[in-house]
């Protein structure tokens, strides 16, 4: 089973120049990346979560865990995409997600925050998650 990189993009981050869906729609598409050693296509899907918004990605997450280079580069490449559109986000695994989502009520689901709380005390060594953009810590060497 594939579990997938996602990112969590709180209330007004998201810029003027990313397409926002609003609802139960869902913006889909492919966006080419420049990685490392030349170009990845990454598949992202956009959705409203609370009064924020969630973008789920094609990147492996156990690979970017196992230090997988193309994984981390795309992983890496796609922050940057994301932080192009929002000042800060959290990137998250999906299976981590999930559960947030499980045990959050509907009004914290996307804030960034109360997740963040949440994260650093299931996962203080932030194995399976980053925050990323402004006032954040740097991130982990992994990606």
């Amino acid at each position: 089973m594939t579990f997938w990189v996602h990112y969590v993009v709180p209330p007004g981050a998201a810029g003027d120049r990313m397409s926002l869906p609003t609802g139960d729609e869902v913006i889909g598409f492919a966006q080419t990346l420049d990685v490392d050693r030349g170009e990845r296509m990454v598949e992202f899907s956009i959705l409203a979560v609370g009064a924020g918004h969630q973008i789920a990605t094609d990147i492996d997450c156990t690979a970017l865990l196992r230090g997988r280079a193309e994984e981390v580069a795309a992983a890496r490449a796609a922050d940057a995409w994301v932080l192009d559109f929002a000042p800060r986000a959290v990137r998250i695994h999906e299976l981590l997600l999930h559960r947030w989502y499980e045990v959050c009520s509907e009004s914290h689901r996307s804030s960034v925050e109360a997740l963040q709380r949440w994260l650093t005390a299931h996962d203080p060594a932030r194995d399976y998650w980053a925050p990323l953009g402004a006032a954040t810590t740097p991130l982990k060497g992994r990606g």
